[in-house]
């Protein structure tokens, strides 16, 4: 069930961090609330129509809800992405 403070993730921003967690991207995470978390993209959970991005850090491993997360900056260099904006604008290299 959607809650209220629920937003759709754009396909194109699903498609980025099945990427950044097929090649374990290291990730840098702006949260909604301004808070910052950075971490190696590890997989992807859902349950009851919520998402969670699981990272992998020095202290182990945590998740992040993605409808949470303001944006997404890659610290490894690819070439795919270096920063997703979630409400679906995606900048690309």
């Amino acid at each position: 069930m959607k809650t209220p403070t629920s937003k759709i993730i754009a396909c194109a921003v699903h498609d980025y961090i099945e990427v950044a967690c097929l090649y374990a991207y290291e990730l840098e995470l702006r949260m909604l609330d301004g808070q910052q978390n950075q971490g190696k993209a590890m997989t992807t959970r859902t349950q009851a129509g919520r998402e969670w991005l699981v990272l992998q850090s020095g202290q182990g491993q945590f998740e992040v809800e993605l409808n949470q997360v303001r944006s997404i900056k890659a610290l490894t260099v690819n070439r795919y992405f270096s920063e997703l904006e979630i409400g679906g604008a995606c900048s690309q290299d």
